[in-house]
């Protein structure tokens, strides 16, 4: 068992050098920001990128085109990364990764009744590209048609509709909502209508008609629904579009080992990995490649990631030594614990000073390793053990256990349970709360060895769905649940006795109806008859 007070630090030689992949804008911007103090070599397959020319000749950077990545070896701080470079396999070692493969704009006509791009109808990325005058023109944008879910359409038209208001042109806007909810947007929004751009309201679907000299839009005004149609006339008509993943970001994805999420992009919808992280330690995301963003957030993202790769700029870094220890008289070598390590963690090292029949075990790099302890609940020797909530540990907090004991995820159920106790105090007095850092920690042996010591129920406290810090630790917690329920069926004992539930930090109340609930539900069941200490 180790004290809690005395944690001891690691020391470990990490390389400086920084990846980028990408040579677009936002990847120029990375590696900006990152070469101020330390190295970067920005890489791209294609060497026609809008952001090459912002960064060739620049101190501390190296640009390479004509690559691909091909996969990667190693942890962070020491990356092995394989590329094919040119048509020849190369590799070559980073400390860290930054992904900056910039979302493509995709035009779908179907979104604008099979309306046609021409010369009097653009769309908003070849108008972005167009460098034609047009003042004394009149011009209107359609939003809300496409690209529903970010905030990048509406933040490029209204700085462009300032820009050609301030020019002589005369602009308007067609919108259904207009989203302004991020930094600097309302205030363009409000600069927009002082310059005198038409904003106007539409509902339902819209008709485009073009002629050689003109592009007419037929809308609906909601608040004149005794007009049939509103004619809008205009010298050029922009059309907002949606926005594609990268089309390298499934290949990428593979060949990095992370995760994607929405719509193909980078990064699952998790809201512990915004801004910059990913599943894995050391490799980040910025930019649109994990979803259309406009450029005040850009910066924000930059900065982050300028601040996380910044760890490894001295060549050194100091983490704390809390990560799984492997005991290897006990280590099979199955792999269990490789498999279902959410962060890639984990490596076989071979030893001939290791005590086991393989000369082998498995072992946790410490900057690597998150710390969830899902390997250590998954390994079916116990040969695992998590420092501060090792098997002994979290059972000692059991041994005498009230009516109700719940295993509480650090980042979820335990937070609820404590906002909860300020709600209701009297609803906790024969409820046990036993913390662990990730619901994935939770063993199949902690549900049996508290039922098996008095409790009448267990119920297990993990993150929303989809939303778990640790990528997947409460999918395993449930699996085990299920297990465990499976179990006591085989012995005559209600599975209802063990119960899982989805908390977020916040939910105190739903955390004391859940209780409620299984106190109920334990009660109609009678005490548990499987108890070994009475």
């Amino acid at each position: 068992m180790q004290d809690r007070g005395a944690v001891v630090y690691e020391e470990l030689n990490v390389l400086p050098e920084v990846l980028v992949i990408g040579c677009g804008t936002e990847g120029a911007a990375v590696a900006l920001a990152v070469s101020e103090s330390q190295p970067v070599t920005v890489i791209d397959n294609d060497s026609s990128r809008d952001g090459i020319s912002l960064i060739e000749g620049k101190k501390n950077i190296t640009v390479k085109t004509g690559i691909k990545v091909m996969g990667l070896e190693g942890f962070p701080g020491q990356f092995l990364v394989r590329f094919l470079d040119n048509g020849k396999h190369a590799k070559q070692s980073f400390g860290a990764i930054v992904v900056a493969l910039e979302a493509q704009p995709s035009y779908d006509p179907a979104k604008y009744g099979s309306v046609k791009l021409g010369e009097r109808i653009l769309s908003l990325s070849q108008f972005q590209k167009n460098n034609r005058d047009y003042a004394g023109q009149k011009l209107a944008f359609i939003l809300g048609q496409a690209d529903q879910d970010s905030l990048l359409s509406f933040a490029t038209v209204l700085s462009s509709a300032i820009a050609l208001q301030e020019k002589g042109a005369d602009v308007s806007i067609l919108y259904d909502d207009m989203k302004v909810s991020a930094d600097d947007l309302e205030q363009d929004y409000e600069l927009a209508r002082a310059r005198g751009v038409n904003f106007l309201k539409y509902s339902g679907d819209l008709q485009i008609i073009t002629t050689k000299v003109a592009a007419t839009v037929l809308y609906w005004e909601p608040f004149l629904p005794q007009i049939k149609q509103i004619r809008l006339v205009s010298d050029c008509l922009v059309l907002a579009e949606d926005y594609i993943p990268n089309p390298g970001t499934a290949d990428l994805a593979v060949a990095l080992d992370v995760r994607t999420g929405p719509g193909g992009f980078f990064q699952d919808d998790n809201v512990h990995f915004l801004p910059v992280m990913s599943n894995r330690e050391g490799i980040y995301f910025a930019g649109s490649c994990h979803g259309p963003i406009h450029g005040i957030e850009l910066d924000k993202e930059v900065e982050t990631v300028k601040a996380e790769v910044g760890r490894f700029a001295s060549g050194k870094i100091r983490v704390p030594a809390l990560q799984p220890q492997v005991n290897a008289e006990k280590c099979a070598v199955c792999l269990t614990c490789y498999r279902c390590c959410p962060h890639h963690a984990i490596e076989i090292v071979h030893d001939e000073s290791l005590n086991n029949m393989y000369h082998s075990a498995a072992r946790m790099n410490p900057l690597a390793c998150r710390r969830c302890g899902t390997c250590a609940a998954e390994c079916p020797g116990k040969a695992i053990q998590l420092p501060l909530y090792s098997d002994q540990e979290i059972l000692e907090k059991v041994s005498k256990p009230p009516k109700l004991v719940a295993y509480a995820c650090e980042n979820s159920g335990s937070l609820a349970a404590e906002y909860a106790r300020s709600l209701q105090p009297e609803l906790q007095a024969n409820l046990q709360i036993v913390p662990v850092p990730c619901s994935g920690k939770i063993d199949a042996l902690y549900l049996i060895k508290a039922l098996e010591r008095g409790a009448d129920g267990v119920m297990l406290l993990v993150c929303h769905k989809e939303n778990c810090k640790y990528v997947w630790g409460n999918e395993r917690a449930d699996k085990r649940k299920e297990q465990v329920q499976r179990r006591l069926a085989e012995i005559g004992l209600e599975g209802d006795r063990v119960e899982i539930i989805h908390l977020a930090a916040n939910q105190g109340n739903q955390f004391n109806t859940s209780v409620r609930s299984m106190v109920d539900k334990i009660n109609q069941l009678g005490s548990n008859p499987g108890k070994v200490i009475k």
